[in-house]
């Protein structure tokens, strides 16, 4: 994956948050990852789940799950850089949002964005 498609966030590391058909995941370039790595988190065993399997028959990549419990996000998985930059690929060419703006994550950033104040 391009660097320049991840953010840069404290501490200077690199780091994007996506949802996905598969599920929201936050994607972090950091220990224990080596520099052609990222590591992949979810707060859903759900979501890392789907993305294993996905990994594991399409890019022939057996990921193994990291014990974070005592993270923000429970579940991890080191995944090579380039196997995730195909997997992102081809999530981008199959993005379908019909019905978008009626889902959970639509309302909540919605009411987020309308309870912060505006600067004029």
């Amino acid at each position: 994956m391009p660097e320049q498609v991840l953010n840069t966030s404290r501490g200077g590391r690199k780091k994007m948050l996506v949802y996905l058909k598969t599920g929201y995941y936050s994607i972090v370039h950091k220990e224990p990852c080596n520099e052609d790595e990222l590591l992949i988190r979810a707060h859903s065993k759900s979501d890392i789940d789907q993305l294993q399997q996905l990994l594991k028959t399409k890019y022939e990549f057996d990921g193994k799950l990291l014990d974070t419990t005592q993270t923000g996000y429970e579940y991890s998985m080191i995944v090579p850089q380039k196997t995730f930059a195909s997997f992102m690929s081809i999530a981008i060419n199959d993005l379908v949002h019909d019905s978008f703006k009626y889902t959970k994550s639509w309302q909540a950033t919605y009411q987020w964005q309308r309870n912060l104040v505006r600067c004029t």
